[in-house]
């Protein structure tokens, strides 16, 4: 009977930490992420089950003579979980997304395995700093405008333009959209001229409006970000 209740507290345990991973995983569910809510509880499940498994699975088995590490199936788990991790992350048009993702299922195996070794306050608190930091601090989150990010911009255009376009694009980018340039370089790509930019700034999304200047100067033929 004991041995059942015992188990009955483990089983609270991964149900606790299925909980917690839920949460996490609403979260990154409700902003269309790639890994969801089924991927963090089965994470944080899967987690708790391990760290248990590693911690108690193996007491009727030990002894004078036999010894086991607890910490080697955590470790195992822990460098596990990158694949699944890294299946996550995607390049797009030199732009990476779903870092965030995979560090919150990172942090989820984390907190697994602390609910699952009995760290209850441990793992309940760092599910709410994993959510706070995902909602106030993601690329659509409430404090999104105080981060920013670093775009890589391409601007071609037809070589007789001069320097007029460059330098307009430069202010634009300056004054209008608050960017700062890491990089400014034009190279001559047949009859036309391309020109190069890295910038820093925390209005990323706006940046796309600068196609309007495909419009505005028929010399421009081709605009990147």
């Amino acid at each position: 009977m004991a041995d059942f209740i015992q188990q009955l507290e483990w089983m609270a345990r991964i149900l606790l930490a299925g909980a917690c991973g839920g949460i996490i995983g609403y979260e990154r569910e409700s902003r269309k992420k790639t890994a969801g809510l089924r991927t963090h509880v089965i994470v944080a499940v899967s987690s708790a089950l391990m760290l248990i498994l590693s911690k108690y699975g193996f007491q009727d088995v030990t002894g004078q003579y036999v010894r086991v590490d607890p910490s080697r199936m955590a470790a195992g788990a822990v460098a596990a979980i990158g694949f699944l991790g890294s299946g996550v992350i995607f390049s797009r048009n030199k732009n990476i997304s779903g870092i965030t993702t995979s560090a919150g299922i990172w942090a989820t195996l984390g907190v697994g395995m602390a609910i699952g070794a009995g760290m209850y306050v441990i793992g309940i608190c760092t599910t709410g700093i994993v959510v706070l930091v995902e909602i106030f601090l993601g690329r659509q989150g409430k404090l999104s405008h105080i981060i920013k990010d670093v775009y890589e911009i391409e601007v071609e255009y037809l070589q007789g333009a001069g320097s007029q376009i460059s330098a307009e694009i430069r202010k634009e980018l300056e004054e209008v959209y608050q960017c700062r340039i890491l990089k400014f370089r034009t190279r001559k790509r047949g009859k036309n001229i391309r020109l190069e930019l890295l910038v820093r700034t925390a209005r990323g999304e706006e940046l796309f409006h600068l196609a309007e200047y495909v419009e505005k100067y028929p010399e421009i033929l081709k605009i990147s970000i």
